[in-house]
């Protein structure tokens, strides 16, 4: 007999209401509530167990008691009058990237994955997170949180959740400070419509808690630094006067620059606040006739001082700078004298608070900055090549010693492998340091798709199980994401099978050709075609924007069956990755990721006069043939990787051949080879059966000849 509670009320199971309820005392949380429309008739949902995962052994070592967390949040929710409490993944800047001292979800939950929601209540707490997650989530999360899958059939959204857990009356406490302008307003609006309040908490009930004695990371001081204009490619004076010139032209007078990426690429400044990552906390607010930079004084340098005043004659052209901690005060003084303000939807509601509201244009499309950031000038172009190239030689070199040694039985596992190609990646010219933590994943490991190899976790490369390697790096000329699966012994016929699905989802993306109607998210589907064939999927998106030494993942373009809402244009100059994959719980993890560049295409027809564009590949590591299934490849597919291979050998391999990395060049060499396009003997060594459809290549032969 399993308990649940309505309220304060326990109840034995058999009895239903509107709202939902978590069972008690048993080995699954459930979920239960009227389908809509069918009074009597529950709605069940079924949710991850938390009593489950405590039970499980603790696989990453990292999971922590959140006990002793929640009691005293909760204390400070009933001081406050919350009834509920939202904690999203982001900062004060809508960065899902961030410094330690502003991980407030991970704080209060022990999850550690980069997107998700969690609500505390006074009972009860649960976490959303997606796809990518799922596995992690359960690994991390101990009894006190119930893990919402998001986007899986039945399970609802946290505003409906809060909704129907508290009812008319409930108030809902969030930092406005952490909450998208746009998110806001919608929350607002669907909780005032069922009886209940959003509450703006400015002082953060998780700051309360969370302080330095008791494990915060303290807020960084690093120095900022000048992003030369050998590679930035344009002055920031040009970037501002653009900028002035989008805000005249949409009738306004000033913008409250938030994002931190758009701050360090409009004013050519990089920063060292967040791992992986060169950015720095600022705001700046940009009009007509100032340029205001709020930035913690100590972070400064007489040359980026310079940097932002070159010409003393003249201040007007000047940056001033003012102390970040007085932005919104300084901020909420010049903004009235300042007409009509532009602020991105996207910004806090705190920021958008601080215009007024009769000088207030809401952007709702991305803020100018982004859409100017997003597309690469030639410079930039340039350097994301070579950083790519780079990037391509240290993982080739690496993979051909890894191989070698896993083969001559020589101990590796993930830990070391990931520490040692950071060294080869550090002998490559203007390496600043990784891009993201890398993902070195053996066998079940692999499954995990944002999974981060620990002490307890590490498992040893060996030539029995796939191998999977997601890693990027930062250099001065560009920012790189690449990821390949390796087999260092003989794969099994499924791990081809699904290795081949996945491969020919990545080629059927990279060369497909749209008009600039098409948006990033209707692309999607055509890295999934070949694994839906056969029944199979994965949980994350296909493709993200990379950012030009920032971040690794660059809005506001995205290719996702799950989008952004609407999608985005493509344009020549912008760099996204393709990374479709594949994933067996407990098995393997399987994905395919290669850099590459929107490019105008070369068709002979202009249909009403519209562009068509394409993709241009720009990292090339080479894929594994042993995991190739030739036979289930279409002749297109099959000339993308011949030439893919070429271009591998003319540009990794010479470089390789100039760095005298001859043992890299030897191992490109053996997976570049030449793949016969017509020929009916093409099978894997995999062993899958060959030619399985002989009598309609015979008459192509006869055909042909």
């Amino acid at each position: 007999m399993c308990r649940f509670r309505k309220g304060n009320l326990t109840h034995t199971f058999g009895s239903y209401a509107a709202v939902p309820f978590v069972i008690l005392d048993c080995s699954e949380f459930w979920l239960f509530s009227e389908a809509a429309g069918e009074r009597n008739k529950p709605h069940i949902h079924k949710r991850s167990s938390a009593t489950e995962a405590c039970q499980k052994p603790n696989v990453l070592g990292s999971r922590v008691n959140t006990t002793d967390r929640l009691r005293r949040l909760r204390l400070r929710m009933k001081a406050s009058g919350y009834d509920a409490y939202v904690i999203p993944s982001i900062d004060e800047h809508q960065s899902k990237i961030m410094t330690d001292h502003d991980k407030r979800r991970e704080f209060i939950s022990g999850f550690t994955g980069s997107s998700g929601t969690a609500v505390v209540l006074s009972e009860s707490a649960a976490l959303w997170t997606d796809g990518r997650y799922f596995i992690q989530a359960e690994q991390e999360l101990d009894c006190n949180w119930i893990l919402m899958k998001r986007y899986e059939p039945g399970v609802p959204e946290p505003d409906d959740w809060i909704i129907r857990t508290l009812g008319a009356g409930g108030r809902v406490g969030v930092d406005p400070k952490l909450l998208p302008y746009n998110v806001w307003m919608t929350l607002k609006e669907k909780l005032t419509h069922e009886g209940l309040y959003l509450m703006e908490d400015s002082s953060n009930l998780i700051d309360d808690i969370w302080n330095i004695p008791q494990g915060r990371a303290p807020e960084s001081i690093s120095h900022v630094f000048i992003h030369d204009i050998k590679y930035a490619g344009q002055p920031w004076e040009e970037k501002v006067n653009k900028l002035k010139q989008v805000l005249k032209d949409k009738a306004a007078n000033g913008t409250v620059v938030t994002a931190l990426d758009e701050i360090a690429w409009l004013f050519n400044l990089r920063g060292n606040d967040i791992a992986d990552t060169p950015l720095f906390k600022a705001y700046s607010f940009i009009s007509s006739n100032q340029i205001r930079l709020y930035i913690k004084p100590l972070k400064l340098t007489p040359e980026v001082e310079k940097h932002l005043c070159p010409n003393l004659n003249n201040y007007s052209e000047c940056v001033q700078l003012e102390d970040y901690v007085n932005a919104f005060e300084d901020m909420k003084k010049v903004m009235p004298e300042s007409g009509k303000i532009l602020i991105s939807s996207s910004s806090s509601y705190a920021v958008a608070n601080l215009v007024p509201e009769e000088n207030r244009i809401i952007n709702v499309e991305p803020s100018p900055v982004a859409l100017m950031k997003v597309i690469k000038n030639p410079v930039e172009i340039k350097g994301m090549k070579n950083a790519a190239l780079k990037d391509s030689v240290a993982i080739v070199d690496f993979i051909a010693l890894l191989e070698q040694q896993v083969q001559q039985g020589k101990h590796w596992d993930e830990i070391k492998a990931a520490k040692v190609l950071a060294q080869f990646r550090k002998e490559q010219e203007g390496f600043q340091g990784e891009s993201f933590t890398t993902i070195s994943a053996v066998g079940p490991n692999g499954a995990v798709i944002h999974y981060r190899p620990q002490i307890i976790s590490n498992r040893n490369i060996n030539m029995k199980d796939l191998f999977l390697l997601d890693s990027g790096g930062q250099y001065l000329d560009g920012t790189t994401d690449v990821t390949r699966t390796f087999h260092f012994g003989t794969p099994t016929e499924f791990e081809v099978a699904t290795y081949t699905r996945v491969l020919m989802g990545a080629i059927d993306l990279i060369t497909a050709v749209f008009s600039e109607k098409i948006k990033d998210v209707d692309l999607d589907i055509l890295a999934r075609l070949p694994l839906f064939q056969i029944g199979l999927d994965y949980l994350h998106g296909t493709g993200h924007g990379i950012g030009h030494f920032l971040g690794v993942h660059e809005g506001p373009v995205s290719i996702s069956k799950a989008g952004n809402g609407k999608g985005y244009a493509l344009k020549p100059g912008m760099f996204l990755s393709d990374e479709p994959g594949y994933y067996e719980k407990g098995k393997f993890g399987i994905r395919l990721e290669t850099m590459m560049m929107v490019i105008k295409a070369h068709v002979p027809h202009a249909f009403n006069d519209m562009k068509f564009y394409t993709f241009e590949p720009v990292s090339f590591v080479p894929f594994e043939p042993k995991l190739i299934d030739l036979n289930l490849l279409s002749v297109k597919q099959k000339e993308f990787l011949n030439r893919f291979n070429v271009k591998a050998r003319n540009t990794v391999g010479i470089e390789l051949q100039k760095q005298g990395r001859e043992r890299g060049l030897r191992w490109l060499l053996s997976r570049t080879e030449h793949i016969p396009v017509n020929d009916c003997r093409n099978h894997s060594p995999g062993g899958i059966e060959p030619c399985h459809f002989m009598i309609l290549c015979l008459v192509a032969s006869l055909v042909f000849w």
